[in-house]
């Protein structure tokens, strides 16, 4: 079974959120707020692709759930981001 972009996005984000939290822990905060900005920019473009994929094929969620979770995503996106142009590191 072929891996899809879905499953490429889900990964890289995954693997991002991961860095940043291992960048905050080794102290480098700051840098840990933008990998953590960049996951959930990638976690958004897997929710926007998962909207489209449940409308033509069998979803666990429905696509105004997938909805929900593309806006939590992106307004996830904007803390980070706002956080990281303040110069406030990750759990500080």
């Amino acid at each position: 079974m072929a891996l899809g972009t879905r499953g490429v996005l889900a990964i890289v984000a995954g693997l991002l959120m991961t860095a940043a939290f291992v960048a905050a822990r080794a102290e480098r905060r700051l840098l840990g707020t933008w990998i953590m900005t960049l996951g959930f920019t990638v976690a958004s473009f897997w929710s926007i692709l998962s909207i489209f994929w449940a409308q033509s094929h069998p979803s666990a969620l429905t696509p105004k759930l997938w909805l929900t979770m593309a806006s939590m995503a992106a307004t996830a996106t904007v803390y980070f981001g706002y956080l990281g142009l303040h110069g406030e590191g990750l759990g500080e």
